[in-house]
């Protein structure tokens, strides 16, 4: 789970607002600070009766339909609202996990927050429990109650439900920032699709962030990142897809290429990590298969398409989680590009085939995921990469990707023999499906 982003909050309690949060630095609010929009005290915990269910998913829903923030638990407050006494609550896992699980059952879309346990070194299992709360892209945030749906927020230090009439001018806010980041993506790709080779066939991935993150490029942060280009290719299912060589920077972005040459275009594969923890990374698919018949077009290899999707998505959204600490959803994009006349080849046989029959120009797809399932080898990962294959492989006449699933699987019968073992062995390390029989 990501950290929340406050710089105010930070510059409260010392420190990032995470696991490291110390006893001392939430004690240290007492007696300066006091609520305010993105900070609520609560002397005692939320039961687990209607009425502090309702309250505590109209606290959490409150903050994510606002600026997010801060509920810190066991802090008794003066008539003033400030923090005036550690009384403490009970900070057991079950506890924790009571709270989160009433949060998630009861909040339509789930808001991004987290509960940290911060225990007294005085008291064993006493302590506060801090609840931090995401702003996010995807509100307004509903509690569902008796098959009707109350939407809070917080204004000031006050919690209010909407009316009608604010509830449907927040689904505008959020619908138009939709649009917002889907024209950012397709900004993001051309600038990087400008510089690669127009003799090279690309499968071209886009990840923005519903909520921007924030890191700082310097010489420090080249350094790292180009020593940790120098040490991995990047990968997925088991299968090393991309090496990036040459690691450099441009205007609010870090860059690197798998094979550099200067003044040419960028040939084989490249990325760009924006300092808002958007990012793309682009792969090359070109294929050459034996026997095949049709040479009036460019072919891309369905099986290394589809590798090159997933591997986007999982270096893309770790660099926003990991460099950004963006968090939350993210609006995803494929594409092939040139926009010259394409094909897409199913190499598994001899002679290959051409697979849709159709021949397409420009294909583009895009989808919305979750970075941190995106991040993790599982069957979030895959179920995406099947959405943004499925809809690329449309333009060409074929209904859906072979190799992946809608729900997370893996299709064997559509990977190369000489692989399958490989990707087989990723797929029960990470959880996800695997199938033996083909489509139907």
């Amino acid at each position: 789970m990501p950290t929340l982003r406050n710089r105010r909050l930070e510059q409260l309690l010392g420190g990032p607002i995470d696991g490291t949060l110390t006893y001392q630095q939430v004690k240290g609010l007492i007696p300066a600070a006091a609520e305010s929009p993105d900070l609520d005290f609560k002397r005692d915990t939320y039961s687990s009766r209607d009425k502090d269910r309702k309250e505590l998913c109209g606290d959490v829903g409150g903050l994510a339909n606002a600026n997010g923030g801060l509920i810190v638990l066991g802090m008794e407050e003066d008539d003033q609202g400030r923090a005036k006494k550690d009384v403490g609550v009970d900070i057991s896992d079950s506890e924790r996990l009571r709270l989160h699980q009433t949060v998630v059952a009861n909040i339509q879309p789930t808001p991004t927050f987290d509960i940290i346990a911060v225990e007294d070194p005085e008291r064993a299992g006493i302590g506060f429990l801090v609840i931090w709360v995401a702003r996010t892209a995807t509100a307004p945030h509903a509690y569902m109650q008796n098959n009707s749906l109350l939407y809070p927020k917080r204004i000031g230090t006050q919690r209010i439900w909407l009316s009608e009439a604010l509830v449907a001018e927040a689904y505008r806010a959020r619908f138009a920032g939709f649009a917002d980041r889907t024209d950012e993506a397709a900004r993001v790709e051309a600038a990087l699709t400008a510089s690669l080779s127009q003799d090279e066939t690309f499968v071209v991935v886009t990840l923005v962030p519903d909520m921007p993150g924030a890191f700082t490029i310097d010489t420090a942060a080249l350094r790292a990142f180009e020593l940790s280009n120098l040490n991995t290719t990047h990968s997925a299912f088991g299968i090393g897809v991309r090496h990036f060589i040459r690691s450099t920077v441009r205007r609010r972005r870090l860059v690197a290429m798998t094979k550099y040459e200067p003044n040419k275009l960028i040939s084989r594969g490249a990325c760009e990590l924006h300092g808002n923890g958007s990012g793309v990374f682009a792969s090359g698919v070109d294929s050459t298969p034996s026997g095949f018949g049709d040479v009036t077009a460019r072919l891309v290899d369905d099986q290394w398409l589809t590798l090159g999707i997933a591997a986007g998505l999982q270096f893309l959204a770790r660099h926003a989680r990991d460099r950004a600490a963006a968090g939350g959803l993210a609006t995803v994009r494929a594409a092939i590009t040139p926009n010259a006349p394409t094909a897409i080849a199913d190499t598994l046989g001899f002679p290959a085939d051409r697979i849709g029959g159709e021949i397409a120009s420009g294909a583009w797809a895009d989808t919305v995921a979750e970075i941190d399932d995106l991040c993790a080898d599982g069957p979030g990962l895959v179920a995406a990469t099947h959405r943004l294959a499925s809809e690329l492989f449309q333009a060409f006449g074929a209904p859906e990707v072979g190799q992946v699933t809608a729900d997370g699987g893996i299709r064997l019968p559509y990977w190369h023999q000489q692989i399958r073992p490989t990707v087989t062995s990723w797929a029960q390390a990470a959880g996800v499906e695997v199938l033996t029989q083909p489509l139907a």
